[in-house]
């Protein structure tokens, strides 16, 4: 390794337990999740897989780098004078080297299945708006190539595949330069991804027909984004600050780092869903009083019609756009007019 890829800016045990904290938060809130669509008998929606793909993958990263640590600074301290060379020294950088080849693509794999989980929800939103529809596309089609992008810059980090997998060939200008740019190029398609991501359902959720209030709540829960790109802010800004301009990143300033983005990620992912349990559960506490007289009014015959301009559907199964809707009651599963 070269000398600021094996420098040491905290102990394992940091790395290890920041591992292990992340692990436990982040499957306590994709379990709770999914326990919320079992509880609510709703069936899994493509948004729900893509996040499960984004928290598996967030899983095999971080236990990977738990793995990784005990080997790498070990090896640490053999490069800095701590300890004795040791035999197995060559299998543990290999080891190393491998578990970062693959580790960075699973970041990778985490933020975009998170991106397209949000891309899933927007499009049940947009459904009959054409131009929405093409604009999505649009997004869908440049996440998928700024996603190809970064896995090559990856690949290509080194002048070879044998020089990735090789202790010590990696490291010439032309390598770090491309490790550099890799980490660049990464970090401002993520950033331009999140924002493009963020803006396309602006504008419909300004014209929904609800309170101010709801409207901005919405808005913040699709802004939520803005997390994921302070996080990969700091990401950049701390491995580039501790790496500088001429050198490899620091291996595990780089675990360290990915851990946390990738956890917020997973974190963003969940967000719609408990918002919309929230505002079920809300809206059926605020409407305990007059779901009787509601009721009384369906059995009568009267109308279950709704001329409400556009609202977002309440409930786990997502967001939906629709010019005059019917709603399920979410307590009786009788149909009630939306108010």
């Amino acid at each position: 390794m070269s000398d600021s890829a094996s420098q040491n800016y905290f102990t394992a045990n940091v790395l290890t337990n920041t591992g292990y904290a992340l692990i436990v938060v982040t499957s306590a809130t994709v379990i709770t999740r999914f326990s919320i669509r079992i509880w609510k008998r709703k069936p899994l929606q493509i948004e729900d897989l893509l996040v499960g793909i984004a928290w598996a993958a967030f899983l095999a990263l971080t236990i990977s780098y738990i793995v990784v640590t005990p080997p790498m600074y070990h090896l640490y301290a053999v490069s800095g004078g701590r300890a004795d060379p040791y035999p197995a020294m060559m299998d543990d950088a290999l080891f190393i080297i491998k578990v970062f080849f693959y580790s960075t693509m699973l970041l990778w794999v985490t933020l975009w299945a998170v991106k397209f989980s949000l891309l899933a929800l927007y499009r049940r939103l947009m459904n009959g708006l054409r131009t929405y529809v093409v604009l999505w596309w649009i997004l869908v089609v440049f996440c998928a190539a700024t996603f190809v992008g970064a896995i090559i810059s990856n690949l290509t980090s080194c002048s070879s595949m044998h020089a990735w997998f090789s202790p010590g060939e990696c490291g010439t200008p032309r390598d770090i330069n491309a490790q550099i740019a890799s980490l660049y190029y990464a970090f401002a398609v993520d950033i331009l991804t999140d924002l493009l991501i963020m803006a396309l359902p602006i504008r419909l959720i300004w014209n929904l027909q609800m309170p101010r209030a709801e409207k901005l709540a919405v808005g913040a829960l699709f802004c939520s984004g803005f997390v994921c790109i302070t996080m990969a802010v700091l990401r950049v800004v701390q491995i580039g600050v501790k790496a500088g301009n001429n050198s490899t990143p620091s291996s595990s300033w780089l675990a360290l780092w990915a851990e946390v983005e990738a956890a917020t990620a997973v974190f963003i992912g969940c967000c719609p869903a408990f918002a919309a349990f929230y505002r079920t559960a809300k809206s059926s506490s605020s409407g305990s009083g007059r779901g009787y007289s509601k009721r009384k009014e369906n059995r009568s015959g009267g109308s279950e019609r709704s001329d409400f301009g556009e609202e977002l559907a309440k409930g786990a199964q997502g967001i939906y756009v629709t010019r005059s809707i019917r709603q399920d009651s979410e307590d009786s599963g009788e149909r009630r007019p939306v108010l």
